[in-house]
């Protein structure tokens, strides 16, 4: 039997170690606001790997930069997009990161590469991307060359010892915050030659940005620190601004329809009917419908039950009742004029079960990565979720990794959770509107400055899932969990 051998495999950089961290979010121009405040951890963490001996890669993997969290931020900014990333690589916050990353693309055997993210999307412009290069190696072009901006969607493609590794974002697998990759490279080549541009429609990641979370993170800026994202942020955003609700509803139609089923479900609008609209026929000729929802309808009904003293529960199927995610808590609570502690508390109920910080976790983006990328990759590693994960491939040959994020993390624990007493305390620092408030507070914030490490040794090629963590008083990589490691031999 034939074995396929892909056309790349003798033609992609070998490296001795391999480093990856991701969702570095630097941005925001209010210290108070900003949620990557790890810029001299980090600049060590680069200045260490710049002394390795041997050929060593770093890997930014995504979101190094966050465009939508700078003032006056668009869903896709060709235009203001260098101004702002010379802000941010200015800003005393991130300044040492950039300084060291300058030294470390002056540094031989090394290489740098920066793969795209979904709030960084305007790095992928030709003169933007360039700007970039400009920012990190100047006019040295030994510099430029150790540097690969990975902005095309395809990821970044190596070998470290016997294994073939791939990075990516991760947000490629991801409804709420796909990225349309041939728009913004027609986009870049229509603004270059003169013509007419199309208006950038935003996925439904960065609607909710832009169109609400900006807006809220003012008064709220703890929302942008929660995870996971469907089942902690949807039900804040309703619970602390449920006025916004429509804003909320414009970025379901993008959704998995197993997401707007559990929205509906929650909302109490399980059975509301479905509208069908025919939008192509098939090669025989039958009707190929689409299924859509009128989100105008749904609330006007909704309202409708309110008026009517139909309590919103009672629409739920019983079986259920049991999975609300806080949806109707959140919106009826409102309606009838609770406070906004206890409706937020009751929001967040379903996550004092909750496991996403689990380490060894299987979530969607593992099985949705595990399920498209080939055996031929024997580590996948990704970020975006902002969840560190160490696994092996479940469909495939091979290991999963994801780097998680160094912006601030927040994890509500369960005992905070059960008790409105508890959770109150909690509360007063989330509503103070800083983020010095919240990391004055007991372990309610984490830092989790995760590096996926891909590196030879006597046993083959080995991943491992680390810390850049304080040992014995000075900055060390150091084991997540024994077991978070893996090896290809």
């Amino acid at each position: 039997m034939e074995v396929f051998v892909p056309a790349w495999s003798d033609n992609i950089p070998q490296f001795d170690e391999l480093y990856s961290v991701s969702d570095l979010h630097m941005g925001g121009a209010q210290s108070g606001s900003q949620i990557f405040n790890s810029g001299p951890e980090l600049a060590k963490l680069i200045e260490f790997l710049r002394t390795k001996p041997g050929m060593v890669a770093l890997v930014i993997n995504g979101d190094m930069v966050d465009f939508l969290a700078e003032p006056g931020a668009k869903a896709f900014d060709p235009d203001g997009a260098i101004q702002k990333l010379d802000r941010i690589a200015g800003d005393a916050a991130f300044a040492p990161v950039w300084k060291v990353l300058r030294k470390f693309a002056r540094t031989k055997g090394r290489r740098l590469i920066i793969t795209l993210g979904n709030h960084d999307l305007e790095l992928a412009l030709p003169w933007v991307r360039e700007h970039l290069l400009d920012l990190i190696a100047g006019d040295d072009d030994a510099a430029r060359g150790r540097v690969v901006l990975a902005f095309d969607g395809t990821g970044f493609l190596c070998r470290v010892g016997n294994a073939t590794v791939l990075c990516l974002h991760g947000n490629e697998v991801d409804d709420w915050n796909v990225t349309d990759f041939e728009t913004i490279r027609r986009c870049g080549r229509d603004l270059q030659q003169g013509r007419f541009v199309d208006t950038w429609i935003p996925n439904a990641g960065t609607h909710l940005v832009i169109e609400v979370m900006n807006d809220i993170k003012k008064g709220y800026p703890f929302v942008d620190l929660l995870k996971p994202e469907l089942e902690a942020v949807i039900p804040v955003l309703l619970a602390v601004a449920p006025d916004k609700r429509d804003q909320i509803g414009g970025a379901f139609p993008v959704l998995k329809r197993l997401a707007m089923d559990k929205i509906r479900r929650a909302t109490g609008l399980l059975g509301a009917e479905e509208e069908r609209e025919e939008v192509a026929l098939t090669a025989n000729g039958s009707p190929l419908w689409r299924r859509t929802i009128d989100h105008d309808a749904l609330m006007t009904r909704m309202d409708d039950r309110l008026q009517r003293g139909i309590d919103p529960i009672s629409l739920v199927p019983a079986g259920d009742r049991t999975h609300q995610l806080g949806f109707s808590d959140a919106v009826w609570s409102w309606v009838r004029g609770k406070d906004v502690r206890e409706t937020l508390r009751r929001a967040l109920d379903d996550l004092q079960k909750d496991r996403s910080f689990d380490w060894s976790l299987e979530d969607d983006t593992f099985h949705q990565l595990d399920d498209t990328i080939t055996s031929n990759v024997d580590f996948v590693l990704a970020g975006h979720t902002h969840l560190e994960r160490a696994l092996p491939r479940r469909k495939r040959n091979g290991f999963y990794f994801n780097s998680g994020t160094w912006a601030r993390l927040i994890r509500l624990e369960p005992h905070v959770l059960a008790d409105q007493a508890e959770f109150n305390k909690a509360y007063g620092v989330m509503a103070a509107g800083t983020m010095d408030a919240l990391d004055e507070f007991p372990g309610l914030v984490l830092r989790r400055r995760t590096v996926v490490t891909v590196r030879t040794d006597a046993a083959g090629t080995r991943g491992e899932l680390l810390r850049w963590d304080m040992v014995d008083g000075k900055p060390d990589l150091v084991r997540v969990d024994a077991n978070a490691g893996m090896t290809k031999s």
